[in-house]
Parts: C-alpha cells; structure tokens; sequence
C-alpha cells in the first residue's frame, strides 16, 4: 500500500474538501445526527465555507491551518485547528482547537488520522499553543476512542451541536501527538 501524504491545503483545493466534507459527513454522521441538519451541510454550502476559509477571509484570524491527506495524488481526507473557538475551553486553558479532521472509511486506520493530528498539533504549536482541544459527538465512540488512543482526555464539558450532544477532549501537551510515545504491547 502506497504511503499516505500529508500537505497544507490551498485555495485550489476547496472544491476537493467540500466533496471530502460532506462524504465524511454522509459515512459518520448519517446514523448520528437528524437527517433534516445533514441536509443542509450540501457540497455547495461547504464549497463556499471551504473557500472562504483558505482564502483567509473568514472570521477566524488568523485563519485555520488546513492540511490534506493523500494517496497516489488522490484526497482521503483532511483537518483544520486553529484557535480555539469554544469560550469554556478557552477559560480552561486550551487555546488551540482542532477544528475538524475527516477521512473517508476507506482511510480510516491506516496512519493518515494519526498523521492529520500530528501536522494539526504542529501548526498549533508554530503559534505558540501547547494545549488543545477538540468536540465530538457524544455517541461517535470510533472517534472518541481514536482520540483517546492518540492522548486525549475528556475534559468534563458536554456541549450540544443543533441539539446533539457532544463530549470535549483536550491535550495538555501538544508534543504526545508531535513525537507519541512507541505504542504499549496488548
């Protein structure tokens, strides 16, 4: 198997995202979240948050760092973190959010999550932030232990996402996902 490559995105790349967004979206969230909410998350609508988003021009300042994930030049899936967005994460001190990290089931546990997180944590820290934090969906239990497989901790907020509950997870320090410990043996 061809190893996965992970690079920024650029605004050339918004179209390929939106189909990568709501692809991901229709694979994980079809069983979680009410159809009437996913209807409205169409390639057109995440085509337009997409380009703004790597233009610069959205509300986020400085924008997100936006990577790719790729094999043999074709997008698996991809990640965005940036500041943090949530105020009581903010409060508890994880001024760095992931933002979002998609890749379509056919790319799932292959290294390219891991490699999403890695690069994610990097960008955060290249600006100065060592903790960070991320929402999932409460009931998403393949992404929530993924997520505590690579460190992350829940950090005792639930929120809710368009009456969805969700479950916070944070990293206190960014370099577990930079340079992670070697893997405990079963």
């Amino acid at each position: 198997m061809t190893a996965i490559e992970i690079r920024p995105a650029t605004p050339a790349d918004a179209e390929t995202i939106a189909a990568l967004h709501v692809a991901c979206w229709a694979e994980t969230y079809t069983p979680l979240a009410p159809a009437e909410i996913l209807a409205e998350y169409t390639r057109e609508t995440r085509l337009a948050q997409w380009r703004e988003t790597l233009a610069g021009g959205g509300p986020q300042q400085p924008p997100p760092s936006v990577f790719l994930a790729l094999r043999d030049g074709v997008a698996l899936g991809f990640s965005a973190s940036g500041a943090q967005q949530s105020a009581i994460l903010g409060e508890r001190g994880y001024a760095g959010e992931f933002q979002a990290i998609y890749l379509l089931k056919e790319a799932q546990r292959h290294g390219a999550g891991r490699s999403l997180m890695r690069v994610m944590a990097q960008a955060l820290r290249e600006r100065g932030i060592e903790w960070g934090s991320l929402w999932v969906l409460r009931h998403n239990f393949t992404a929530r232990k993924f997520y505590e497989k690579l460190g992350g901790r829940k950090i005792g907020v639930e929120g809710a996402w368009r009456g969805v509950p969700e479950v916070a997870y944070g990293w206190r320090d960014l370099g577990l996902l930079i340079d992670p410990p070697p893997a405990k043996p079963w």
